[in-house]
């Protein structure tokens, strides 16, 4: 009997780190990484998603969009959210993580073992 694994989303716009993201993680999650925030919104509609991981600086919507657009949306589950970024003092990142938009806040660049920490915690 197999066990079905936890879905996460990972929404970057640089590839090389959904690259790595979802090659570390695949044992432990079923991962779907996009650059694309309209995609990683469709799949929030379908799937039950347990951790959203994004980045802020990025071309189409920061981040912080992004996850107002998701908290808007009518979905079954409240997924945890992290914001990975290399921009920690933002004044939308600290206005997003003081009025819990954010459940955590990673700098980039991140490790596995610091992610792995992180998904326990919260």
């Amino acid at each position: 009997m197999s066990q079905s694994k936890p879905a996460v989303i990972y929404l970057d716009d640089e590839e090389i780190n959904l690259l790595l993201f979802k090659e570390m993680f695949k044992k432990d999650f079923e991962v779907f990484t996009t650059t694309y925030p309209e995609e990683a919104l469709e799949y929030l509609k379908s799937h039950n998603v347990e951790y959203v991981f994004t980045d802020q600086r990025m071309p189409i919507m920061s981040g912080v969009e992004f996850l107002r657009e998701m908290e808007g949306m009518k979905i079954t589950t409240s997924p945890k959210k992290v914001m990975i970024s290399g921009y920690a003092a933002e004044g939308e990142v600290s206005e997003a993580i003081a009025t819990n938009l954010i459940d955590r806040f990673v700098d980039k660049p991140w490790t596995y073992q610091g992610l792995k920490e992180v998904i326990s915690t919260i």
